[in-house]
């Protein structure tokens, strides 16, 4: 048997391969993992952004005040959110209920309620800020005037 002539990958080969993918793996997967973090902070941010515009519009087409509070963990007949809607005034009903991600937390010293008034604007601007676990911020600016930017 001719041995030029032989089809194949020799045993050097594949493991050459295997080390190569190995490599490649190892560096790809904490990668994506921080990816997936950063990722997951700038949809909270958005989700809440949009929570917001949502909060202001409802306040302009249903003709009443909406104000939505932002406590982590708070729970209310058996449900856990993290920032909720009421309808009317500070005390009415609660008409949704919103969670973060589990690995986001608000970081200290942001605004913890927010109050649409009918004609689109808030009673007061101010912050909320999120973090991660590695402390990544990242930051809803809500204006008296009904401007919500993210950052």
């Amino acid at each position: 048997m001719n041995h030029s002539s032989s089809r194949g990958f020799s045993l050097v080969e594949l493991a050459v391969t295997l080390v190569v993918i190995g490599l490649v793996l190892g560096f790809s997967v904490p990668a994506f993992q921080s990816y997936n973090r950063h990722q997951q902070l700038k949809g909270a941010t958005e989700n809440v952004a949009g929570q917001l515009r949502l909060l202001r519009e409802t306040a302009i087409g249903t003709a009443s005040t909406q104000v939505m509070h932002f406590t982590y963990g708070w729970v209310f007949n058996g449900e856990t959110s993290d920032y909720h809607v009421h309808t009317g005034s500070t005390t009415g009903p609660v008409s949704a209920q919103f969670r973060l991600p589990r690995t986001i937390t608000y970081a200290p010293g942001f605004t913890s309620q927010f109050i649409a008034k009918t004609d689109g604007r808030f009673t007061a601007g101010g912050l909320i800020i999120l973090v991660d676990p590695r402390g990544q911020r990242d930051t809803v600016s809500v204006m008296a005037s009904g401007l919500i930017l993210t950052k």
